[in-house]
C-alpha cells in the first residue's frame, strides 16, 4: 500500500522542509478528486482508491480500496462514491449509492443532495445545451443551460439551437450559488477573433437564474470562450479567473466584479491544459495546475499574487487532482500520485 508523503514548502522564502517517505517498491497509485471536508480538518482525495487525510499533519486517518467515481466533502467529513457502493469518511460507514446526474460533481449542498453537471457530446461535439443537476435521497432535478437564461450574452448570436453556446463550471459560492462563465464560441480567422461577448454568472439553483457577475466581457485573442478550460472565484463572487491553454502556454486572466475586462493576464510555459485552478479567499493568491504530457513534459503547479509573479512553483509526476486554499492562508495540492502537499504562502 502506498505511503502518502506530507511536504510543508514556504514560498516566501522559497525553503524546503519535507517529511517524505519513499512509496512502497511497485505502489503506482494515483488521484483524480479531491475536496477538502470536515470545516478544514480534512482532504478527501480518490482515484483507484481513496484517502482521508488530516490537513493540519498529513497524516492519512483512513484508506479505503476500489476506484473511486466522485468524492463530495461537508462539515463532518465527506463521501466516496464507487462503482456499486458508497462509504463516509471518516468511519468508512457505508451509505447508499447517491445518485448523480452529471457527469462532474460540484459539491455537496447544506441539504447533503448532490450537485453536478454534464453535457452531450456526439462526434466529438457538443449537442444541445449543458445541464446542471441536483439530485438527493428525495428528489432529482436537472436544468438546461440555455442562452436566453443569459441575457445580452446569450442573446448575441440568434441560433436555434444552442450546440456553440458555452458554459464552464466554477466553485460553489458561498451563498450556494454556482459560479459559471457562458457565451457563444467565437469564430477565428487569420484577422482575430469574432466579436461576441461572454461574462461570469452566478447560478440560482432554486430558481434556476443567472446573475451576472461581470459586465459582457469582448472576446480577445489570449483569453476567449473558446478556449476556456477551467475557472474559479472567491466564495463572495468578487474576484474570477480563468485558465485557458492555446497549445503552448498556460494563460490566466484576473476579473473583479462587474468588470468588462481583465485587470491581469499572465502567460506561463506549459505544455498541458489547466488540471485545476483555485483563488484565495482574499483573493490574494491563484493557483494553477497544468496536465501531465509525459516524462518529458510533467505536471505543473504555480501559485501567482495579485501582480501576477510566481509565488511558487512545483512539478508532479502526474496531473494535479486537486488545489485546496485553506483557513490559515496555507495551499493543500493533492497530487496525482496520490501524495498531499502542503504550500505555506506569505500573508499580503
Amino acid at each position: 500500500m502506498r505511503r502518502h508523503a506530507w511536504l510543508v514548502m514556504a514560498a516566501g522564502s522559497f525553503t524546503l522542509s519535507c517529511r517524505a517517505p519513499s512509496p512502497a517498491p511497485g505502489s503506482e497509485g494515483y488521484w483524480s478528486v479531491s475536496c477538502v471536508g470536515g470545516e478544514g480538518r480534512y482532504l478527501l482525495a480518490g482515484g483507484d482508491g481513496s484517502a482521508l487525510v488530516d490537513a493540519a499533519t498529513g497524516t492519512v486517518l483512513e484508506r479505503s480500496p476500489g476506484m473511486v467515481k466522485a468524492v463530495g466533502c461537508d462539515a463532518s467529513g465527506g463521501i466516496v462514491v464507487g462503482y456499486g457502493s458508497a462509504v463516509r469518511l471518516p468511519g468508512r460507514t457505508s451509505v447508499p449509492v447517491p445518485t448523480i446526474g452529471g457527469d462532474t460533481v460540484l459539491g455537496l449542498d447544506p441539504s447533503g443532495a448532490w450537485i453536478s453537471y454534464g453535457r452531450r457530446i456526439s462526434g466529438r461535439r457538443w449537442r444541445g445545451p449543458a445541464s446542471i443537476f441536483v439530485t438527493s435521497a428525495r428528489s432529482a432535478s436537472a436544468t438546461e443551460m440555455l442562452p436566453a437564461r443569459f441575457g445580452s450574452v446569450g442573446a448575441a448570436r440568434p441560433l436555434p439551437t444552442p450546440d456553440s453556446f458555452a458554459v464552464r463550471f466554477g466553485n460553489l459560492l458561498a451563498d450556494g450559488r454556482v459560479l459559471l462563465a457562458a457565451g457563444w464560441e467565437p469564430s477565428r480567422s487569420p484577422g482575430g477573433v469574432e466579436a461576441l461577448p461572454w461574462g461570469f454568472f452566478a447560478w440560482d439553483l432554486k430558481t434556476s437564474a443567472a446573475a451576472p457577475l461581470t459586465g459582457a466581457i469582448a472576446s480577445d485573442v489570449a483569453i476567449n470562450q473558446a478556449w476556456f478550460q477551467r475557472i474559479a472565484g472567491t466564495r463572495d463572487g468578487s474576484r474570477m479567473v480563468v485558465a485557458v491553454h492555446d497549445g503552448e502556454r498556460l494563460s490566466i486572466g484576473w476579473f473583479e466584479r462587474d468588470a468588462q475586462r481583465a485587470t491581469r493576464v499572465v502567460a506561463l510555459v506549459a505544455p498541458g491544459g489547466p488540471s485545476a485552478l483555485a483563488v484565495s479567499e482574499d483573493g490574494a493568491f491563484v493557483a494553477v495546475a497544468s496536465e501531465s504530457r509525459g516524462r518529458e513534459a510533467p505536471a505543473q503547479a504555480w501559485v501567482l499574487d495579485t501582480g501576477g509573479q510566481v509565488a511558487w512553483n512545483g512539478s508532479f509526476t502526474k496531473s494535479v487532482a486537486g488545489l485546496h486554499f485553506m483557513a490559515d492562508g496555507s495551499l493543500l495540492v493533492a497530487t496525482g500520485e496520490a501524495r498531499a502537499l502542503k504550500v505555506s504562502l506569505p500573508h499580503p
